[in-house]
């Protein structure tokens, strides 16, 4: 550390110079990524209310009512208003406490499983490993669709929970939820929904007139949603979001701190500290925006979706690994050869996608910084790689 310190435009002009090598939203090389630049306004408002802090919600109780009345609404999207939650660092956090509750609510089961398609994010791997739960994966069909028959076959009697997913990681697909709701009705089995990409997307399309299936509270059995606003809900980063049908899980599992400035409270974070400004924040983007300026920036996505996805599909030795159906294009080869070296010739050009070995695909996010002119340059490159390596 120095002894005195520098002037406010000299440690500008360093941190400009060494941040040069970040990529950027706005060049348009960030094809892979689920986070965009957040709104101009919900930056605005996130600056001007930068120490609040809600792991202390007593202090800020404007924050915190706030915050409550958010999740009502986010609730009423999700086709049920009257519901708890609490806003996060992201999908990784809300997973990590959905999975903290499954545990906690069956201490009947000595060695907790719960069932969820191969296909989940990483984030429950983490906290299964955690939380000492064994993860039963369901394979996917070669549509990449769910298996359900598998997934059915592994619930057991120490299944105490299980997953659906609501805009896969690596093709924003969605489970069969209702399905899934029906194997567990009746049964003692916490139903969680991961749609942190897709959450902010499936009510608009479905507003758009797509044919979405049944995924969010509107199906009877879903115990909890993963959705986070720093994807497509343009919020600032970071930020998620955990919400829940049944409020009287709070009294059950949640974590009590009796030494704070504010008062006693009750809370389901992992984390302490708490930021206050994002969720003000993401408050001031759904008031701006509005249904209709969210419906306007997912149509625009999924213009260019379709436009690329058309655009895949007529270069040969290429093709689409799914239709999309939501803002998310994985691209494989025709003759099943890897994908990895046609990624790594785009990471040369500076294309940043996403690599699923796995699955043997890339995928491109088509996020609302992404407009047509990267499309165009990007297909450019891509046709080239392809003729180059001749992949056939």
């Amino acid at each position: 550390m120095l002894e005195e310190g520098l002037k406010k435009q000299e440690i500008l002009k360093i941190l400009e110079k060494k941040l040069k090598n970040d990529f950027t939203y706005e060049s348009g090389s960030i094809l892979g990524s689920m986070c965009t630049e957040p709104l101009e306004f919900g930056k605005q408002v996130y600056n001007k209310y930068i120490s609040k802090n809600l792991g202390d919600p007593g202090l800020f109780l404007g924050t915190a009512a706030l915050e409550e009345e958010l999740i009502s609404e986010i609730g009423e999207i999700f086709g049920e208003q009257n519901i708890i939650g609490t806003f996060t660092t992201g999908g990784s956090e809300a997973n990590l406490i959905a999975m903290r509750i499954v545990k906690k609510l069956r201490p009947d089961i000595k060695k907790p499983e719960v069932v969820l398609p191969i296909s989940a994010h990483i984030s429950f791997d983490k906290a299964a490993d955690l939380l000492g739960i064994k993860l039963r994966k369901a394979k996917l069909k070669a549509n990449y669709d769910l298996d359900l028959t598998h997934f059915e076959s592994l619930i057991n009697k120490n299944t105490c929970g299980v997953v659906g997913i609501a805009g896969t990681t690596s093709l924003g697909l969605i489970d069969p939820i209702e399905d899934i709701g029906k194997i567990i009705e009746e049964r003692d089995i916490f139903f969680h929904i991961d749609a942190a990409f897709g959450g902010f997307v499936l009510p608009f399309l479905k507003e758009l007139n797509y044919e979405i299936p049944p995924w969010d509270f509107t199906v009877k059995s879903v115990s909890s949603i993963t959705a986070d606003p720093h994807k497509m809900g343009l919020g600032v980063i970071p930020s998620g979001g955990f919400f829940l049908r049944d409020a009287s899980i709070l009294q059950k599992t949640g974590f009590e701190i009796p030494y704070l400035a504010g008062g006693n409270f009750k809370h389901f974070h992992i984390v302490g500290t708490r930021p206050g400004g994002t969720i003000i924040a993401f408050w001031a983007i759904i008031k701006f925006l509005g249904i209709n300026g969210f419906k306007e920036i997912v149509k625009r996505c999924m213009d260019n979706t379709q436009y690329l996805a058309k655009r895949i599909s007529e270069i040969d030795g290429i093709k689409l690994a799914a239709d999309p159906m939501m803002n998310v294009v994985g691209i494989t080869t025709e003759n099943g050869e890897s994908i990895c070296e046609i990624d790594d010739e785009l990471r040369k050009k500076n294309w940043m996608l996403g690599k699923f070995t796995d699955f043997n695909l890339i995928r491109v996010v088509m996020m609302p910084h992404i407009v047509r002119e990267h499309i165009v340059k990007f297909i450019d490159d891509l046709e080239k790689i392809v003729k180059k390596l001749k992949i056939i």
